[in-house]
């Protein structure tokens, strides 16, 4: 079967077109792949997805190469005959404006550091490349000025067409192993660059070339960026945003930063004396629980969101009582709870927490001396009702145990 003429490299700017078809194939989920003598839709690949859009109003669902043939994956009536295909117009040029942009910054980048772009992906919210060298802010920033006078200049992008490599354009960026005819995309006398995706026809077309972020990765960079209508879409959604901020903090726009750095200086000096506050309570009330008469267990709730003062507050108020403690919080809708006891007890504290937690849909674990848990706060009320049924009986189990170890020295 002859290859499949490709009607997006001959005219960029084709929405419409006919063809014929010629076979129709099974596809999955009820399915048609559909084959024609030649197609405006252009297929996954060069990290640039596929075109959408209306077969014969069937809708296009994915569009990928089989060899030299492009298969169109359908959903809908099987078309017959000569048909009619529409693309969705919207979705191809945001695509043409991302993926030509790709092409003037890594050439700006290339030009300006020697950074060779070694991956590209086209995602749905932004684009990637990958470099090979360790990129930093300020030489970004350069090669994103450089890729926006280039748009600014409105060059003309032109598709030519060499019959092997040896007869490549020495200003090539992108070397190939490709074999037989080879398409090169050249923007002016910028770059030229082999590839077989949809672009733009003028650099103009493009629109702004907006770097959003960069990270190392692997040795290299990896750097994200929109252009075109995407470019626009994240300048107002970044603009809203810093407005809703200025309002917030009641400042001007470009002094939100200003004003989050001195609220951060303040919430850290506000910590701190919370901190202290918070662990002078604590040792306050180890004081108060600490000097109750009584070895029997003692329960306590620490207050909501206390977590972190279950284990020292636990182990703290053992040594002063020599008795065993449970003390429990809130948060959300847990609650953190922790059982400890003297090394004299004959209690373990893991043993016998989880076989409570059990009952009450828990989980915890821990060791005979001290264990921790959590359980469903619902649950809390039925965890005390057995803990006080429990608790006056700590005494005496801890003397029976005690007299049966000294009975078997």
């Amino acid at each position: 079967m002859k290859q499949t003429r490709r009607l997006y490299h001959e005219d960029p700017e084709l929405r419409s077109f006919t063809a014929q078809v010629v076979e129709i194939r099974p596809g999955p989920d009820g399915m048609v792949d559909v084959l024609l003598d030649q197609t405006g839709f252009f297929p996954t690949g060069g990290g640039q997805p596929h075109d959408t859009g209306k077969l014969a109003g069937a809708s296009i669902v994915d569009v990928f190469e089989d060899g030299e043939r492009v298969i169109h994956r359908v959903s809908g009536a099987p078309p017959k005959g000569s048909v009619t295909g529409e693309v969705e117009w919207v979705r191809r040029l945001d695509h043409r404006q991302q993926h030509t942009g790709q092409h003037i910054l890594s050439r700006a980048i290339w030009d300006l550091s020697g950074g060779n772009t070694v991956g590209f992906h086209l995602g749905s919210n932004t684009c990637s490349i990958d470099l090979d060298t360790k990129e930093d802010g300020d030489s970004l920033d350069a090669a994103e000025a450089r890729s926006n006078e280039v748009v600014f200049a409105d060059m003309a992008i032109l598709d030519h067409r060499y019959k092997s490599s040896d007869q490549l354009p020495s200003t090539i960026r992108k070397e190939t192993s490709l074999e037989g005819e080879i398409r090169v995309i050249a923007i002016g006398d910028f770059d030229a660059t082999p590839c077989c995706g949809t672009h733009c026809t003028r650099s103009g077309q493009v629109g702004p070339i907006k770097i959003l972020r960069w990270e190392r990765r692997k040795g290299g960079t990896r750097v994200e960026f929109v252009c075109g209508t995407r470019a626009l879409k994240d300048y107002q959604n970044r603009l809203r945003a810093l407005r809703e901020a200025s309002l917030a903090f009641t400042t001007e726009d470009l002094k939100v930063p200003e004003r989050i750095q001195a609220l951060q200086q303040e919430f850290k000096s506000l910590r701190k004396r919370l901190e202290q506050t918070e662990q002078e309570l604590m040792d306050q009330l180890v004081l108060e629980w600490g000097s109750l008469e009584g070895s029997d267990l003692l329960v306590r709730e620490v207050g909501e969101g206390r977590s972190g003062w279950l284990a020292p507050m636990s182990k703290a108020l053992v040594v002063r009582r020599n008795a065993p403690v449970f003390l429990y919080t809130y948060e959300g809708n847990e609650a953190r709870v922790v059982l400890a006891g003297p090394e004299s007890a004959s209690l373990n504290a893991a043993e016998f927490l989880n076989n409570l937690l059990n009952k009450y849909e828990g989980r915890g674990g821990g060791t005979n001396l001290l264990a921790q848990g959590r359980i469903p706060r619902k649950m809390m009320p039925g965890v005390a009702d057995t803990l006080k049924n429990v608790k006056d009986s700590f005494g005496s189990i801890e003397s029976r145990a005690s007299g049966e170890r000294n009975s078997n020295t």
